[in-house]
C-alpha cells in the first residue's frame, strides 16, 4: 500500500512540474499576443481578429493549470490553516474536511463535464462544446473546454496526493 501512496504522490509531483511549465507558457504566450494586440491597435491602426480571443483562451488554460500548482502546494485561499502533515487529531479533521469539500466541488464538475443527465454522455458539456467553432480563430471549442475536466482530473490526483502525504513544501515560493 505504501508503494501505491509512493506512486500516487510521484505522479502528482510530475504532472505538476508540466502543469506548471505549462501555464508559465500559457500566460507567456498571453502577454506576448496581448503585446501583439496593443501594437497593432495602436501602432498600425489594424488589430488582428484573432488576438484577443487567443489570449483569453491562454487565460484560461494557464490559469487553470496555475490554479493545481496552487493547490498541491495548499497556496489556495484557506480559512484556517493546519499542518497536514501532523498526525493528531486537528491535522486529520483538516485532511478530511479538504478531502470532502474538494472532492464536493471538483466530482460534479467532472462528471457534467463528461457526462449529461441519466450517464448520457451525449449530452455533456464536452459534446455540447465540440459542436461550436470560435469566431476569430475558427478553432473548435472543445480544446478550450477540455480545460475544465482536465484540470478536475489533476485537481483529484493532486487532492489524493496531499491525503496521502501533504501539501507540497513551500506554499508561495515554490510557484516561481
Amino acid at each position: 500500500m505504501k508503494k501505491a501512496g509512493a506512486a500516487i504522490v510521484a505522479l502528482s509531483a510530475s504532472v505538476d512540474r508540466v502543469c506548471l511549465a505549462l501555464a508559465k507558457a500559457a500566460l507567456i504566450g498571453m502577454v506576448g499576443v496581448i503585446m501583439v494586440q496593443v501594437v497593432s491597435r495602436y501602432g498600425l491602426r489594424q488589430p488582428p481578429v484573432w488576438t484577443e480571443e487567443l489570449a483569453r483562451y491562454l487565460m484560461v488554460w494557464g490559469g487553470l493549470l496555475g490554479a493545481t500548482a496552487a493547490f498541491r502546494r495548499a497556496a489556495d485561499p484557506a480559512v484556517v490553516r493546519v499542518d497536514e502533515t501532523a498526525r493528531d487529531r486537528r491535522a486529520m479533521v483538516a485532511k478530511l474536511a479538504i478531502g470532502l469539500t474538494a472532492a464536493i466541488f471538483i466530482v460534479p464538475i467532472l462528471y457534467y463535464s463528461l457526462f449529461g443527465a441519466g450517464f448520457d454522455p451525449a449530452r455533456s458539456f464536452m459534446v455540447r462544446m465540440s459542436a461550436r467553432t470560435s469566431p476569430g480563430l475558427g478553432i473548435n471549442l472543445v480544446f478550450i473546454a477540455a480545460a475544465i475536466p482536465t484540470v478536475c482530473a489533476i485537481l483529484l490526483l493532486h487532492l489524493a496526493a496531499r491525503l496521502i502525504g501533504g501539501a507540497a513544501p513551500g506554499p508561495a515560493t515554490e510557484l516561481t
